[in-house]
């Protein structure tokens, strides 16, 4: 009698599928890390820039006084703390709070809102890629033809 065959495991494929995987993930790995990262730095723009314009002493800019005041409301640096629904806790419960004390929160808000925007850079990325491609390649064979080795 002979012996039964291996089961088939999904992770088990023939060298073709293991070589093509193998070259995805070379490919798409530095492509969706740099997606990310510069998802990530637009966060933090948004974010600084926000900033800036609602806790700055003087007016950054060009902008009139009161037009800066009617785009820019200010608010004050504080920590709402919020139930488990989103809603405020009284001011009453709350203690004093420091910024260091708030960094893992603000790390985790500011990574959830790059990936949320991470495939949006990626398309744009892909755009802006393919444009540099493009312009390139015009370049390089208007620069052919003006020297007359185009045919």
């Amino acid at each position: 009698m002979a012996p039964p065959a291996p089961p088939v495991s999904a992770n088990r494929g023939d060298a073709g599928s293991r070589w093509s995987s193998t070259l995805y993930q070379l490919v798409m790995t530095p492509v969706i890390f740099v997606s990310f990262l510069v998802s990530l730095a637009l966060v933090d723009l948004k974010y600084s820039i926000r900033r800036s314009h609602y806790h700055a002493d003087e007016r950054p800019g060009r902008l009139p006084g009161w037009l800066h005041r009617l785009l820019y409301r200010y608010q004050r640096y504080q920590y709402v703390a919020v139930d488990e629904h989103g809603q405020p806790l009284s001011d009453k419960s709350s203690t004093p709070w420091y910024y260091h004390s708030k960094q893992k929160k603000l790390v985790k808000m500011e990574a959830a809102d790059a990936f949320e925007i991470r495939s949006t850079v990626l398309v744009l990325l892909g755009l802006l890629s393919f444009g540099i491609t493009w312009g390139t390649w015009r370049a390089i064979t208007w620069g052919l033809a003006a020297v007359g080795l185009s045919s």
